[in-house]
């Protein structure tokens, strides 16, 4: 839960101050409602469509800004996941008397960083990393002692790993659209520009016309 906290309150909300220049909670107090249904649902997908409409309430994120970088990283940025997954392979380590060394922080450091990028954005999925992140390190096979404890509770740390990542999902949403605006005049040109050009039809035809009175003639 303290990882949590800091990443929220420290990472999030540090870069977003120190990459728009603006106040970050009058920008969070508009997400809230994607927070809440994403402890209801504990699915980054599932919010999807309400994290969406949170960013674009806030009046700060285009909708083409929205619908990119919120799919996305409902599907990449599992933050609290790969928070969770050092603190409970450090957990069973020490529960079933594991030496746990520099290397084995740096290690699940980087299992954690890149295994979250893999799961899947649907509930308890990543009961199956810490396990394999767990084998990998400290060079064991099947289920730890202790393991159980870990499932027992998923249910809950689960719903605040996935408020982490949607809070996550919905700052960088705001971060990107403060550093890279859209102008809403070459959106609305690109919208009324004609998908084809006028007069290719016509002279293709006239060719294949041209080309059939030749074959005619000869």
């Amino acid at each position: 839960m303290f990882g949590w906290g800091f990443q929220v309150f420290f990472v999030y909300i540090g870069l977003f101050f120190a990459l728009t220049r603006s106040n970050p909670f009058s920008y969070l107090k508009h997400i809230i409602p994607a927070q809440t249904m994403a402890f209801a649902s504990a699915s980054s997908a599932a919010t999807i469509p309400n994290s969406i409409a949170c960013v674009q309430s806030t009046g700060k994120v285009h909708e083409t800004i929205a619908r990119f970088v919120v799919p996305f990283g409902a599907t990449v940025n599992m933050d609290g996941g790969a928070v969770y997954f050092v603190c409970a392979c450090i957990w069973l380590a020490v529960l079933n008397g594991e030496e746990v060394t520099a290397a084995s922080f740096i290690m699940l450091i980087i299992i954690a960083t890149v295994g979250s990028i893999g799961t899947a954005p649907v509930p308890s999925a990543s009961l199956v990393l810490i396990i394999t992140a767990y084998n990998t390190v400290f060079g064991t096979t099947g289920t730890p002692d202790g393991f159980g404890y870990i499932f027992a509770i998923d249910w809950f740390m689960d719903r605040c790993r996935t408020v982490t990542n949607v809070t996550g999902d919905c700052v960088v949403a705001g971060i990107v659209a403060y550093r890279c605006p859209i102008d809403e005049s070459v959106v609305e040109a690109l919208e009324s520009k004609p998908t084809g050009v006028e007069g290719d039809g016509s002279s293709g035809t006239d060719d294949k016309e041209e080309t059939a009175e030749q074959a005619a003639a000869n």
